[in-house]
């Protein structure tokens, strides 16, 4: 299984607490098949700038090595209210240095230039990869723009937690309908903690069986970038 979304750096987000949470994290995804995870921190500006990420990145993914899982370095980039305080250049904030961008959207609205952005990331040949779309309450409640994004060429990542209703019932649903109907592209842990991996990260993947088969179930959870 290949993981494109975990918060498992220690201290540079709302993630992992600790070196020793992270090396629990490791643990559990291991546990559950996981061979590849893309570490994906919050991007801010100033913590890209710094050297947080890259020295905590370095540590861990040695200690991943020995766990036997590919640790990748990516970032989870908000999409902001205005267009202006999103990265001008993408460098160095894709998923492991590919053309896929990982964007986050607000859980309560949709920005006005989401659409456009989307269009220019894609003249620039980049490929965005909407997180999390069921989490976003505008989506949900709106499917002419769901649609919209789907036919831009955006592609969807549903988090796990959101399959097994941690995220609330609407969030299931809407999560259900993505995959049901052959919308998702990734299931990803976006683990903050090892209970991501351990409870939350096994159990969707159960329950995706469930809803179409083992191998599209399969194929989801283990999709690679290419």
């Amino acid at each position: 299984m290949i993981d494109i979304h975990s918060h498992i750096l220690a201290g540079v987000d709302d993630g992992a607490s600790s070196v020793s949470e992270s090396e629990e994290m490791l643990s559990q995804a291991g546990k559950a098949g996981i061979k590849t995870i893309i570490a994906t921190p919050h991007y801010r500006e100033e913590l890209f700038a710094g050297s947080d990420v890259e020295s905590r990145f370095a540590d861990l993914k040695d200690k991943a090595e020995i766990s036997g899982i590919t640790l990748l370095k990516g970032y989870e980039i908000k999409i902001q209210d205005f267009q202006a305080q999103m990265p001008a250049d993408f460098t160095g904030l894709t998923l492991n240095g590919t053309r896929y961008v990982l964007l986050e959207l607000p859980f309560e609205k949709v920005p006005k230039y989401t659409l456009n952005y989307i269009y220019e990331l894609q003249l620039k040949k980049y490929i965005p990869v909407l997180a999390h779309p069921e989490r976003c309450k505008k989506l949900v409640k709106d499917s002419d723009l769901f649609l919209e994004l789907i036919g831009s060429g955006c592609l969807l990542q549903v988090d796990a937690a959101s399959i097994i209703g941690v995220n609330g019932k609407s969030a299931k649903r809407f999560a259900k309908n993505i995959i049901k109907k052959g919308y998702a592209s990734y299931v990803a842990s976006d683990a903050h903690n090892p209970k991501g991996y351990s409870y939350w990260y096994v159990k969707a993947y159960g329950k995706v069986q469930r809803w179409i088969g083992k191998e599209k179930a399969r194929v989801l959870f283990s999709n690679a970038l290419y």
